[in-house]
């Protein structure tokens, strides 16, 4: 691929999550596809979030273009059953927030609590993953 990452796990078309560190998103994560790959010239690359739109009241998808120094890649998709006091991330507007498990309820169901928001919320297995940094 001339101009881009060869074998790059962040190929055009590619699913991938993203942390937001400004403020009111940390400790969030959003999925997004990606539209440019990784540019060996500018060492940008071009994304489109799923759940983020591009202002208020907007359906557009929000794109984004950035930087991209060192990147690296996190598989954090694999289900399973969690235990009392371990770091989740939650799917929770829009995004992956991360939290601790208080409870497990009827095997698949959890109680979450979060440290940002000093919220406790309960979730379905299939919307939690075991935190990784």
């Amino acid at each position: 691929m001339a101009g881009n990452v060869d074998a790059d796990p962040f190929k055009k078309g590619t699913q991938v999550e993203m942390s937001l560190e400004d403020d009111g998103f940390w400790g969030s994560w959003y999925t997004a596809t990606v539209v440019c790959p990784i540019s060996k010239k500018t060492h940008k690359i071009h994304l489109e979030f799923h759940t983020l739109t591009s202002g208020d009241n907007s359906a557009k998808s929000l794109r984004w273009t950035q930087f991209w120094s060192v990147p690296s890649h996190h598989a954090r998709h694999a289900r399973r059953r969690f235990n009392n006091s371990e770091d989740v991330d939650a799917f929770h507007n829009d995004g992956w927030w991360e939290g601790i498990v208080i409870t497990a309820q009827n095997g698949d169901r959890y109680s979450v609590f979060f440290r940002s928001s000093r919220e406790q919320i309960e979730f379905d297995e299939f919307q939690l993953r075991l935190h990784r940094e």
